[in-house]
């Protein structure tokens, strides 16, 4: 005499998944059914259902508040490079370029320093700071391995020699490359909190500032 086939615990899932109504009009049933989980001790199916229904909206309210403050730090960001670009765009001299960009860089990023190198001849202030030799140039490039921008934690020696200085209490650094026709350099901005920049963050606003100076420059007069 054959055995009839031992029903399974993914025998009844597979049904229940297939009758998902299986459970209407079976109220003592389901009055009767009691499910223990990690969330404390045992409770109907129904409030169990609830539970997890509660779970999922805060996760879900959870995840509609970071878009929500992601978008906010956005239209901050966007107000903050809007300013700056236009300060660029109705600069004048290579003194204007300093001002703008010290100005937004230390007071609306609160950044602790910043420098642009520029491989050039002629002659700038720190924290514009040009580069003539080609060997430092080329040791400069070097820092990057390749990339278009480089952002984290780097040796002291390496920040030092971003911001165009001998030493630095920075211990982390944001950098892009300046990438113009005759107007080459970089633009380095550092924090004196080694976790301020890290390799995870987004360096797209530091490109953009980056490529609005390698229009920009070429267009001022040298002094």
């Amino acid at each position: 005499m054959s055995q009839t086939p031992r029903l399974t615990e993914a025998d009844v899932i597979a049904y229940l998944e297939d009758h998902r109504e299986f459970f209407i009009g079976k109220d003592e049933l389901l009055a009767g059914m009691r499910i223990p989980h990690n969330s404390g001790p045992a409770t109907s199916l129904v409030e169990r259902q609830l539970a997890v229904h509660r779970e999922r909206n805060v996760e879900l309210r959870q995840r509609l508040s970071d878009l929500l403050e992601n978008a906010r730090r956005n239209d901050q960001l966007f107000e903050k490079s809007k300013r700056l670009v236009l300060a660029l765009v109705e600069a004048t001299t290579w003194v204007d370029v300093q001002a703008a960009l010290d100005d937004s860089l230390r007071n609306h990023f609160s950044v602790d320093a910043w420098a642009m190198l520029h491989f050039t001849e002629r002659q700038l202030e720190p924290p514009l700071i040009a580069i003539h030799s080609a060997e430092v140039q080329r040791s400069v490039h070097r820092l990057f391995k390749g990339h278009r921008a480089i952002c984290g934690q780097l040796p002291e020696a390496d920040i030092a020699q971003l911001l165009g200085v001998q030493d630095t209490p920075c211990r982390s650094v944001a950098a892009a490359h300046i990438r113009g026709k005759d107007n080459l350099g970089i633009l380095a901005v550092a924090s004196e909190d080694p976790g301020y920049y890290r390799s995870s963050v987004d360096t797209l606003f530091l490109d953009f500032i980056a490529d609005v100076l390698a229009l920009r420059l070429p267009q001022i007069p040298v002094s």
